[in-house]
């Protein structure tokens, strides 16, 4: 590509400068054109805290979603598609491709490399510093031409690598709708495999109580395309943040983005410019804005983080590194679709929280009992939010409000004292209510794990086949909120299979997953 135009793209999602993670791309260029096979290198530096390969135990890493998109002048932004070979990274890492079908080599049209994985490649812990990692981008395939004059963003999301392997649902407890196997509410069902799972009261079938039908509706099969969670995959190490759904919202065309704000930016003039809650100020702490006069349509509206409502976006103390609350499910399902990710299923959900240990009863995400909420924040709204007790695991009274992903995580805190799951994803418990494809319903048992392929429709939704649609009682809640009663943090708690579908939009936010490359 001859005179390519470049935007440097510092893309943060989840900036944590003390005692989390904090991922950032810097120096985003590209570099080594091959015009006889149509590819280009795109280069940048890649620095986040924190990282881990472990040799035991969880026997897993952390890694970063890498994706690229591009632009031609003020056209749309479109996903670039990447090789499944040819990258060229640091010392000590390794990459896996995220290609729709693993097992086979990049096809523009049957197989198109969607983006990387980047993560160690060795056990080890600390900060990683990944300087001019090349990722190879095969323009042709997106059906570009040499002298193509582009922009391009790079983006990151951090991950955590779920092994493959058997696990338990239900934890033998009192959880409202919990998993189990029939006839003996106290013992929970083993997941072996990802083959279809009976429902039923036959002897060792996977049952649950209905709860007046707001569990599910007791029938099966669980068929076997629908993910189990036996097999390994890659789930977000937090919620959305504020942070990401503004990079979110900044690549989408006018329409797109009006489809993906609650405030009506039909016109020049915004009263309401914090767009999620449709308010004038900030309400429970979510600061994704607009300024008060923007572009005639069909112009791009430019969003930020204006927390402490100084009409000053991005600050230090705006909150881009909170949770990002406010969204319902067409949210969801387009920024998944959008980062090239998938829903998280409700046996998936388990997994990532208990793990392959043998359940504990009533436990909470983080595998026990001990609940400790947190009573206020110190650094409010800058990226260095943390609890004002050192204690704390959980949000929600007194301080009823969402905050920082990943929080709990500070410096030498156990899985306990984090929060975390057995993986270590951060947010299952608390912060805000999350939402897939249930197993209670046809519309949620339908679900295929297919992933999304990083364009959206034209207004704006996701457009992928065999996700549950806005509205479908195939939707689960799951984790509970900072609004919520302490028993929804369990473990194995189904309390809002049902009610996950329309939560309050305070309380609603949400991750994504990848299936891991065979």
């Amino acid at each position: 590509m001859k005179n390519i135009s470049l935007i440097f793209a510092f893309i943060l999602l989840h900036v944590f400068q003390i005692y989390a993670n904090n991922i950032q791309v810097t120096n985003t260029q590209l570099v080594s054109q091959n015009p006889v096979d149509e590819f280009v290198m795109v280069q940048f530096n890649i620095t986040w805290e924190n990282s881990w390969r472990l040799a035991g135990g969880p026997a897993n890493w952390d890694a970063a979603w890498i994706f690229v998109k591009y632009r031609i002048g003020a056209g749309a932004w479109t996903h670039a598609y990447l090789n499944n070979a040819g990258h060229e990274i640091c010392t000590g890492m390794t990459t896996s491709t995220g290609l729709l079908n693993p097992a086979n080599a990049f096809h523009a049209t049957t197989n198109p490399g969607m983006g990387v994985f980047l993560y160690r490649s060795e056990p080890g812990t600390g900060n990683i510093n990944c300087q001019n990692v090349r990722v190879r981008w095969n323009y042709g395939a997106n059906v570009l031409s040499d002298d193509t004059q582009v922009d391009i963003k790079v983006f990151a999301i951090e991950h955590v690598y779920v092994p493959a392997g058997p696990f338990s649902v239900g934890s033998g407890g009192t959880e409202t709708g919990g998993l189990y196997t029939y006839p003996t509410t106290t013992n929970p069902y083993q997941i072996n495999n990802e083959a279809a799972i009976t429902v039923g009261t036959v002897n060792g079938n996977l049952h649950y109580l209905s709860n007046f039908g707001l569990s599910g509706d007791q029938q099966g099969p669980i068929p076997a395309a629908y993910p189990k969670g036996s097999s390994a995959y890659y789930a977000m190490k937090y919620e959305i943040s504020q942070q990401g759904y503004i990079e979110f919202l900044n690549t989408l065309t006018r329409q797109q983005q009006a489809a993906r704000v609650r405030t009506n930016i039909s016109g020049t003039s915004i009263t309401n410019r914090f767009v999620l809650s449709n308010t004038s100020s900030p309400t429970y702490r979510n600061g994704v804005s607009c300024r008060s006069v923007i572009p005639l349509s069909p112009g791009i509206v430019e969003f930020g983080s204006d927390l402490d409502n100084n009409n000053v976006e991005n600050g230090s103390q705006d909150g881009q590194c909170i949770v990002c609350n406010y969204l319902n499910w067409s949210d969801l399902t387009a920024y998944l679709d959008w980062a090239s990710l998938r829903l998280l299923s409700e046996l998936e959900f388990e997994k990532c929280a208990r793990g392959p240990v043998t359940p504990v009863a009533n436990e909470y995400i983080w595998g026990n009992h001990t609940i400790n909420f947190i009573a206020s924040v110190n650094n409010s709204g800058t990226p260095s939010e943390i609890p004002s007790t050192s204690y704390a695991n959980m949000t929600g009274s007194p301080y009823s409000n969402p905050t920082r992903c990943g929080i709990f995580a500070r410096a030498n805190n156990d899985r306990t004292t984090s929060g975390a799951g057995y993986y270590g994803n951060l947010d299952l418990g608390g912060n805000l209510i999350e939402r897939g494809p249930t197993i209670g319903y046809p519309e949620g048992r339908a679900f295929t794990g297919q992933h999304g392929n990083g364009m959206l429709a034209t207004d704006g939704n996701a457009d992928v086949t065999n996700w549950p649609l806005a509205g479908s009682v195939g939707i689960y809640g799951r984790g509970g909120s900072f609004n919520g009663s302490y028993p929804e943090a369990r473990t194995s708690d189904r309390t809002y299979t049902v009610q996950g579908v329309n939560p309050p939009g305070e309380l609603s936010g949400g991750r994504g997953v990848r299936t891991a490359p065979l």
